[in-house]
Parts: structure tokens; C-alpha cells; sequence
């Protein structure tokens, strides 16, 4: 059985401790580790990088808001997604729908603690670990070498996190936290920033194997660094580099697409093959209410996107455009989304099915009424919380990142680039399910048992860039829309519209200005959208706290459009 590591926060400024184990997760709480102990042995320097990884969790302690508590979901789902439109919410959370989200924004906040957390907990660990005798360590200094590499690796993690976001950022170093240098400038340029996230993703890839340390699935690999190197060089332009690194993990690395899309996002489905970076939450006994009295970091994944109409918080709407965008015999969509009059095939239950709830649009907002079933498995109420993973960078996204650095390297003909679209799709028209069997208990739909014809990414989009009026490429848009239908909900479809600086020209056709009208003029319904697109809003602003805080930062230093 794959080993787990999984962390819960004990303290603040410190460093933590626990085990892992071959079950799920019956690890032994320790008290806080004070620097002289923590670095006395090479058992307790391991204790106290597992508390470093603690900030992929939610934050269930004392004072903790929801928002932190829905770490995973808010505000990553948000930020990757809601911009782009095919993921809607009402509420506050309406304001990314409509690109109107200003700098006082609470999930802003909360997604620059949570990184500086993470940031300052490293470089404390950091500046004890450099005066650590490598004889401490069984393998001497590889065994030092590769804790270093794991926490160098967090840091890079949280610093690509936090540029992709909002761009130039104070940068901490070995040694500094947010207490001791709480007054920090941005750099002048984000080449500064990409640069250190480079040197210590580089260094984690030298030093990290391809499976984990230990065997304990969630800690940092070889292929989790090269995978967010390779795409900080695709930030920076260099697809040459990017392109070297993602095919070393296709040509080296042991992935592989799951031969089944919609057993992704499956209860239980730690780890698998694709996973090249997941935060997983486990299939606890008590997954309800009740289990906010524990210690627990939960996923509430299930209750924040079922239908509101059966209990769900009903936070995650799926828009129409994206319900009709779909090629005939693409099963990424029945894998994905339940629309209006359609049922759940995990839950039994049928949207629209309640007096009221039958529109097309619902709620006091007008929501549209289709939804993600990525997430929502079980009825809203039983469980509340999710043993679903966060899929944050699947093999799926290497194999699509290789093929835009294809075509950047080689123009619109690159039949290399063509190759890597086209395996995505066989997967999506489900021929990779052939002389497969589900794996997952009670899997309610049916496995292909006959390959199929799947229609050849180039001419397809080809034909789908002259009809929608695209001007770029044609491979431009056959990624992007191969994203689009691989990473709904998932945690980076607005963040690649932004740098592949395709977001303008992708809302303006895919989701016209049309003065806030819900239906076309077919008489189909549609999303109705008011704003013109502002470059500017590819990049989140800085938080209002930052600035008002932060001596080193004034208003005038706030991003653009701000």
C-alpha cells in the first residue's frame, strides 16, 4: 500500500511534527519542536519538514475563517477559475464572474498569508538545517541534500503561487519571516522572482528522486519540480528550456494518463499515475458535521459544489457556452458536468426535479443551472466533507504544456505539438477504457469496449477557429479548448489564458458582450456579460492589508487597473 504524509498545524512560527504510516494516516501528535531539538536528530529534522508541507492543508484552529477552511476550493478553484467564466458563483463571490473583484477582496488576504506562512516556516527551517552536520543523516549529505530540497522545493511552489497571481512580490530569504522583515519592496522586475523560484525548483529536481522520499506519497518529487520549473520558463518565454524539462518527465518519468477520465476524481483515488502534484483528504470514519470537533484538515469539496437544490452550498455553476461546447463523443463532459433536467449518476439526483428549481437560471442571483460533478459524488448532506484530492498539475497538463512549447518553438505545423493534442483526446473520447475495467466500486458509467473515431485535433480546430472568428493560430485555440474541457474546476484554465496572453481575445468570443442578456438570440441560454475585458485584470492586486501594512509597499506600487 502507497504511504501518505499528511500534517496538521500545531502552532504558529514554529516547525512541526508527526509520522506516517501504511493505514491511512494513524500518525502520532507531537509537541512543539524547539530549534536545539528539532535539529538533534536526523528522526526529528524529518518532523520538522512534515510540518512544512502543512500549508497545503486547510486551517481548521481557533480564529480561522471560512475561507480558510476552505483552502483548496477558495481561493484556488476561484482564482483559476470564475475569470474565465465557465465556472460561475453568486453571492460575493460573483464579482470574479463579472471582473469587478477589488484589492480589499478577502480571498486575496487569505492567499498571501497562507503563501508567507509557508515561505517564512521554510526559510526558518532553512537557516537551522545549513549549520546541521550531514553526518546526522543516514545517507550523510545526500540524506541532508534531499531535506533540503524538499523544503527549497515549498518555497519555489509558494513564490510561482503568489507570482502568478499578483506579479512582483517581496521576496524573503533563508532566514527572514514576515517577524523579522515585516517591511519588504517588490522587486522592479518579476525576473528576480522567476529566477528563485528556478533555483530552488532546479536544485529539488537535482537532488529529489521520481517516486517520494520514503515512499510517503505527498511529499515533493523530481517530476512535481520540473513540472512548475518547466512552466515558470514558459512564464519567462523560454519554451526551449520548458520544453526540455516536460519531455524529460514524459521520456523519464513514471506517468501516464489514467486510461479513464472520469476516475480522476474519485474518492480514494490517491495518487494515481497522473498525479504530479495532488493535496489528497482521506475517507475519514466521520466525514460530517461532527468532525469540525477533531484535528483534521478536511476537503469541503462535496457540500461548497453540489446543487443548492439538495442541500449543496451550490458555489460552483457551470455555465451554458461550456455545456454546449463540447464535441459529439467527447466523455469528458458526462464525466464533468450534470445540467438542468439531467441526473447525478453518483446521487440519484435529478436537477430541476424540485418545484421552483426548474429554470434555467435559479436562485435570487439567476445562477445558471448545471453543475460540477467533479466533486459532488455523495448527497451534499452525508458526507459534508470530501475524500477527494486536489489535482493541482496532472500528467495531462505536461502533455499539453510540451505541445504549446511545440508550436511556440515551431510554428502552427508542428506535427510533434498536433501528436500530444490528439492523445489527449483519445483519452477524452474514452479509447484508452478498452480492455479496461472501472476501478472504482459501483462506477456509474459505461467503459468504451470498442475503439472509436476520433477526429484529428488539427482539422477540427481549424474549422472551429474560421467559424468562431479567432485570429490567432489554430493551435492556440486547440489547446486552450483542450484545457478548457481537461481542467474544469481544476486549478489552472485562467492562469494559462493569462500567459499565454489569450484571455481577451478567448472571453470575447466565447462569451460576447451582450448587455447582460441571459438567452441569444437562437433562444439559447447564455451568461450575460456587460464588461469589456481589461488587460489588466490578468493579474490579482495586491492586498489592501499588504499595503497599508507593509512600509516598503505604497499605493503607488499597487498593480496596474487597481
Amino acid at each position: 500500500m502507497k504511504k501518505f504524509i499528511y500534517t496538521w498545524m500545531l502552532g504558529t512560527a514554529s516547525l512541526f511534527a508527526l509520522g506516517s504510516c501504511e493505514d491511512y494516516l494513524n500518525v502520532d501528535h507531537y509537541d512543539i519542536l524547539q530549534p536545539e531539538l528539532m535539529y538533534s536528530s536526523e528522526d526529528y529534522v524529518n518532523q520538522g519538514l512534515n510540518g512544512l508541507y502543512d500549508t497545503f492543508l486547510p486551517f481548521r484552529g481557533s480564529g480561522s475563517v471560512d475561507i480558510e477552511q476552505q483552502w483548496n476550493i477558495k481561493p484556488h478553484m476561484a482564482f483559476s477559475n470564475y475569470p474565465a467564466m465557465d465556472c460561475q458563483a453568486d453571492g460575493w463571490d460573483n464579482e470574479f464572474v463579472r471582473h469587478a473583484w477589488t484589492a480589499d477582496k478577502d480571498m486575496f488576504e487569505i492567499a498571501w498569508k497562507f503563501a508567507y506562512k509557508g515561505i517564512s516556516r521554510v526559510n526558518n527551517f532553512l537557516e537551522g538545517l545549513a549549520d546541521v552536520d550531514p553526518s546526522l543523516f543516514a545517507e550523510g549529505q545526500t540524506g541532508k541534500d534531499k531535506v533540503e530540497a524538499q523544503a527549497r522545493a515549498i518555497r519555489g511552489y509558494w513564490y510561482y503561487y503568489l507570482a502568478q497571481n499578483f506579479g512582483r512580490v517581496p521576496m524573503l530569504n533563508t532566514g527572514e519571516t514576515y517577524v523579522t522583515a515585516p517591511s519588504k519592496p517588490r522587486p522592479e522586475s518579476l525576473d528576480a522572482t522567476y529566477q528563485f523560484i528556478l533555483d530552488d525548483l532546479n536544485y529539488a529536481a537535482e537532488k529529489l528522486d521520481w517516486t517520494p522520499e520514503n515512499g510517503d506519497y505527498g511529499r515533493i518529487t523530481r517530476g512535481m519540480a520540473k513540472a512548475y520549473a518547466a512552466q515558470t520558463y514558459m512564464y519567462m518565454g523560454d519554451f526551449t528550456s520548458a520544453k526540455r524539462l516536460l519531455g524529460e518527465i514524459i521520456n523519464d518519468g513514471p506517468y501516464a494518463l489514467t486510461p479513464c477520465y472520469g476516475e480522476i476524481h474519485q474518492p480514494g483515488n490517491y495518487w494515481s499515475k497522473e498525479s504530479v502534484w495532488e493535496v489528497s483528504f482521506f475517507n475519514w470514519d466521520n466525514l460530517n458535521w461532527g468532525a469540525e470537533s477533531t484535528e483534521d484538515a478536511l476537503s469541503l469539496g462535496t457540500y461548497l459544489t453540489a446543487a443548492s437544490e439538495y442541500g449543496g452550498w451550490g458555489a460552483l455553476y457551470i455555465s451554458y457556452e461550456f455545456a454546449r461546447s463540447f464535441e459529439p463523443g467527447d466523455k469528458r463532459k458526462q464525466y464533468s458536468i450534470v445540467c438542468n433536467g439531467e441526473t447525478n449518476l453518483y446521487t440519484g439526483e435529478t436537477i430541476g426535479a424540485t418545484p421552483g428549481r426548474e429554470g434555467d437560471f435559479v436562485g435570487s442571483e439567476m445562477m445558471p443551472n448545471n453543475y460540477s460533478i467533479k466533486l459532488w459524488k455523495t448527497k451534499a448532506g452525508t458526507p459534508v466533507y470530501t475524500p477527494i484530492s486536489a489535482f493541482h498539475l496532472r500528467y495531462a497538463a505536461v502533455l499539453l504544456n510540451y505541445a504549446e512549447c511545440c508550436f511556440e518553438l515551431d510554428g502552427n505545423d508542428s506535427a510533434e505539438g498536433w501528436q500530444y493534442v490528439d492523445m489527449i483526446r483519445e483519452r477524452a473520447w474514452g479509447n484508452l477504457e478498452v480492455g479496461q475495467s472501472p476501478t472504482t466500486a459501483d462506477f456509474p458509467f459505461e467503459f468504451n469496449d470498442a475503439t472509436v473515431e476520433v477526429p484529428a485535433a488539427k482539422e477540427y480546430y481549424t474549422r472551429y477557429k474560421a467559424l468562431k472568428g479567432y485570429a490567432s493560430d489554430a493551435w492556440k485555440v486547440a489547446v486552450t479548448m483542450e484545457r478548457r474541457h481537461e481542467f474544469l474546476a481544476e486549478y489552472s484554465f485562467w492562469y494559462d489564458l493569462c500567459r499565454m496572453d489569450f484571455a481577451g481575445e478567448y472571453l470575447d468570443i466565447e462569451y460576447p458582450v451582450n448587455g447582460g442578456e441571459r438567452y441569444n438570440e437562437d433562444g439559447l441560454p447564455c451568461t450575460p456579460r456587460s464588461f469589456a475585458f481589461d488587460p489588466n485584470r490578468m493579474l490579482y492586486p495586491i492586498p489592501t492589508k499588504e499595503i497599508l501594512t507593509n512600509a516598503d509597499i505604497t499605493p503607488a506600487d499597487q498593480n496596474p487597473g487597481y
